[in-house]
């Protein structure tokens, strides 16, 4: 699961489905699931409801992973005369970080971001897997 740079869990992630984020887990108790909004973020002290928004960028516990990213994106932001990262919503942030192009990008000009962005994408996902994956282990002493 946590191969390094693991195409697959980008989709994983955008679709929703993967198992390491608590709003994606299934979690049945008498038959009947729990609200999306009920269901909290494993990771964070805080308890706030777990969706893939806060993992990303919110959370203490695994929001640094993006650092290097978010970096990457401002960057490319600046140099495609997009909005700044720092005036977009956490939803276009997260979906930037989730491989879409901007909204505003001239479509001719969307295969140009993904081949500028998706190497670091995927290595960010794989290093969120990681650290989540490891974050689940059962310590041994």
């Amino acid at each position: 699961m946590c191969g390094h740079r693991n195409p697959m869990s980008l989709p994983r992630l955008r679709s929703q489905s993967h198992q390491s984020i608590s709003t994606h887990m299934l979690t049945i108790d008498d038959n009947q699931r729990d609200t999306y909004d009920s269901r909290v973020c494993l990771y964070c002290p805080s308890g706030v409801p777990g969706s893939e928004i806060p993992l990303i960028l919110e959370c203490p516990t695994t929001s640094h992973v993006a650092l290097d990213l978010i970096q990457l994106l401002t960057t490319l932001l600046y140099h495609t005369c997009q909005p700044d990262w720092t005036t977009l919503t956490t939803h276009q942030q997260t979906s930037l970080i989730l491989a879409d192009p901007p909204s505003t990008l001239n479509k001719k000009f969307h295969h140009v971001w993904l081949k500028s962005t998706m190497h670091a994408i995927l290595d960010y996902v794989s290093r969120l897997e990681t650290l989540l994956y490891n974050m689940t282990l059962p310590h041994t002493y």
